[in-house]
């Protein structure tokens, strides 16, 4: 492998581990198992991890860009730049790289789920701590809104909520704060109004 693969696939690779606190609670939710909350201990590398991948990033660039001189038998020499091919993969990794920081920001949340039968709706609001990022409440969020009886499920990263609809006859609000405790976040029942 040369030089600029090598690092435009680190780059990428750094941008992923950069984001999986991010990245992963929400492929934690998809796959409906495992601890939403674990993937938080990314979060304090985070900072480091991006500034490897502009490093990174920016050595592919170089390597992809600078004119190189090759030299030849007769004694001629000449200037040649990096093909279609390596400026391709150089660029389709700086986009990976720029989507997978971006990640957080992006909005990525995955739609409350609807459970079909419901017969005595009620409505509780817990509040949560120890959320990073908006992709802790998306994972959060679908993980409760899986749970039998729950109607429709809400998780509010910036005020640290959730607000649930569900079916009082088949599932208890302290079974919801279970669920949040069990991904590694800390729930209590919001009391009054």
């Amino acid at each position: 492998m040369e030089k600029t693969t090598l690092t435009s696939v680190g780059g990428v690779i750094a941008a992923v581990i950069a984001s999986l606190c991010c990245i992963g609670p929400v492929i934690v939710v998809f796959l409906g198992v495992g601890s939403v909350a674990a993937f938080s201990v990314f979060e304090a590398y985070r900072p480091y991890l991006i500034g490897l991948t502009v490093a990174l990033i920016g050595l592919a660039f170089y390597f992809t860009y600078r004119k190189q001189e090759i030299k030849c038998e007769d004694g001629t020499c000449k200037v040649e730049g990096a093909g279609k091919l390596a400026k391709t993969g150089v660029w389709s990794a700086t986009i990976l790289t720029i989507l997978a920081i971006g990640f957080p920001s992006l909005g990525f949340a995955p739609q409350s789920a609807v459970n079909k039968t419901v017969d005595s709706t009620a409505i509780v609001t817990l509040n949560i701590s120890g959320m990073d990022c908006k992709a802790c409440a998306a994972g959060m969020e679908g993980s409760l809104a899986g749970m039998k009886g729950v109607r429709k499920a809400k998780v509010d990263f910036e005020n640290g909520k959730a607000t649930l609809e569900y079916d009082a006859k088949i599932v208890k609000p302290t079974a919801f704060v279970d669920r949040v405790n069990e991904n590694g976040f800390t729930a209590t029942i919001k009391k009054g109004k």
